[in-house]
């Protein structure tokens, strides 16, 4: 198991490999790595690379999406109420909303690119 203290994480040292052994062992690395994630150092004694089982990556992955959405929604929500606590100074410009690329792509597009009767089917 990998626990976080002080912003850094910790291991024991069973669950450090060379490189080398890794590409000796794989499967036996594959086999520990369903129990405890192992860490794989380089010719410097640097970690480069992590052996992790699938469902504990998965299980990071859905939580570190979780959290981006919920970033997002946080932000979105005291955005919102800086905007209804000041309404005058929560004006933007329609470029400043999509973003350089996304208003320069909206400034490419072509208005007669698609029919009336398509656009109002």
């Amino acid at each position: 198991m990998v626990v976080v203290a002080d912003g850094k994480l910790t291991f024991s040292r069973e669950q450090v490999i060379s490189s080398t052994q890794a590409s000796k062992n794989f499967g036996e690395c594959r086999r520990r790595a369903r129990r405890e994630p192992l860490f794989v150092t380089d010719r410097n004694a640097s970690i480069e690379t992590v052996i992790v089982d699938y469902d504990e990556f998965e299980a990071m992955a859905v939580e570190l999406e979780r959290l981006r959405h919920e970033r997002l929604y946080a932000t979105a929500a005291e955005r919102l109420a800086e905007a209804d606590a000041h309404p005058r100074d929560a004006l933007i410009t329609f470029e400043e909303m999509l973003g350089e690329d996304g208003y320069r792509s909206f400034l490419e597009i072509d208005p007669d690119d698609m029919p009336d009767e398509e656009l109002f089917a």
